[in-house]
């Protein structure tokens, strides 16, 4: 996975100040000092794209790019700085191609695809999100609210045979944005013992206006198994709700994402 420079110094400083603060208070079983997760996640994606005018009034199509089951990396780190305060740090980026035949034309920003086109479609998605989160509770249940950001980057790439002014021609269009949204976040840990727990997540991003807004829903319930006090197994099912929109001075489009199912990760904790 390709993180950004600037999120992996702050991963790096996170783990710094977990190390140094994290025994200054007692914490409950459901939490570590500092976590690692890193896996896989296995979604049914689908991915839509909707272009219209910048005046949102007159469609210029509507095309699926994919749908269908693919393997995505996350990565995730928590760790606590005050005994039950912490950051939490997750990331993971997705990418997609198709070759699909158009029944009927696409048009996006000033290249007009034919209806029977064959037209190549390559979209990446990936965010990476950093929240402060406090824990409430006892030895065995901690209920959670987080506060923080998240920054997100989509990109877009379609080729395939097209008019423009008139004239068959093989074209390309290809368009790339980047935003940062403030993020909420809700927990819930229980932990039957110290070498197993079950968790529930919500968050919430989103943002109004700019090139690119938009908001991101993400649920999910887990358990985590360590057979070894520091090494053990994590196994989540998830799904998130993307809804992008691009907004230029003469064109606009909306990108809907769905992503549902499971993940597995190799978990490590200090």
């Amino acid at each position: 996975m390709n993180i950004p420079t600037s999120l992996r110094t702050a991963v790096a400083a996170a783990l710094v100040l977990g190390s140094l603060g994290a025994s200054a208070s007692e914490r409950s079983m459901a939490l570590d000092r500092t976590s690692v997760w890193i896996g896989g996640y296995y979604p049914d994606a689908t991915l839509e794209v909707n272009a219209h005018t910048a005046a949102g009034s007159t469609a210029n199509g509507h095309v699926d790019i994919d749908a269908g089951h693919s393997t995505i990396g996350r990565f995730r780190v928590d760790f606590l700085a005050l005994g039950s305060q912490g950051l939490t740090f997750d990331y993971y980026t997705l990418d997609r191609s198709r070759g699909r035949r158009l029944n009927a034309a696409f048009a996006y920003d000033d290249i007009v695809f034919n209806g029977d086109a064959e037209l190549d479609s390559k979209f990446g998605f990936s965010v990476g999100s950093v929240a402060w989160h406090w824990w409430f509770g006892g030895d065995t249940d901690v209920f959670g609210i987080g506060l923080g950001a998240a920054y997100y980057k989509a990109d877009l790439t379609l080729s395939g045979d097209a008019t423009q002014d008139g004239q068959p021609v093989h074209a390309n269009a290809y368009w790339s944005e980047s935003a940062a949204a403030p993020l909420l976040s809700l927990g819930y840990k229980h932990a039957f013992s110290d070498a197993l727990r079950v968790y529930v997540t919500a968050m919430g991003v989103r943002k109004s206006g700019g090139s690119l807004g938009g908001h991101i829903i993400d649920t999910r319930v887990g358990v985590e198994w360590f057979p070894w006090q520091n090494i053990g197994f994590g196994a989540e099912y998830g799904g998130e709700r993307i809804h992008l929109d691009r907004e230029s001075r003469r064109y606009g489009g909306d990108f809907d994402i769905r992503l549902e199912g499971p993940s597995l990760f190799a978990r490590l904790r200090f």
